[in-house]
Formats: structure tokens, sequence, C-alpha cells
């Protein structure tokens, strides 16, 4: 897995989280302004932590079933 596969995946994560995040304070009736930054501080925290925890795992061969990002031993393909 490269370098591309990891910034594509820190992405998806931080999009994903920030956009959740800032659905949930606007609904709370928090300012535009204040959503967007707690939004964005929490999908930064939750990104470096999500991507150092499976930088760690895929190192150490465990796998993931709901990532799917180590290819199964019996396939011979790849």
């Amino acid at each position: 897995m490269g370098f591309k596969f990891w910034i594509v995946r820190a992405l998806k994560v931080f999009l994903g989280v920030a956009a959740l995040l800032f659905i949930v304070e606007l609904l709370k009736q928090h300012s535009v302004q204040e959503a967007l930054i707690f939004a964005c501080t929490w999908s930064s925290i939750t990104t470096a932590v999500f991507i150092c925890s499976r930088l760690y795992q895929s190192r150490k061969g465990v796998e993931c079933a709901l990532c799917n990002d180590i290819p199964d031993k019996s396939d011979k393909n790849t």
C-alpha cells in the first residue's frame, strides 16, 4: 500500500467525519463558524488516530474485515 492509498483514505475519513460533525453541530444550533471549527478540529484528531492505528495494524499484519486493505493470503493473483 503506497503513499497515495493512505492519502486517499485519510481524505475520505476526514471529509466523512467533518461532514457528520458539522451537521450535528448545526442541529445543536451552533453558529456556522463554531460548527466548522469544531468539525475540522475533531476530524483532524480522528483522522490522525485512525490512520496511525491502521498503519500500525497493517505493519503487524493484522487483518481488518471492515477496511479490507490487506489482501487475502489465498489470493494468488496479487
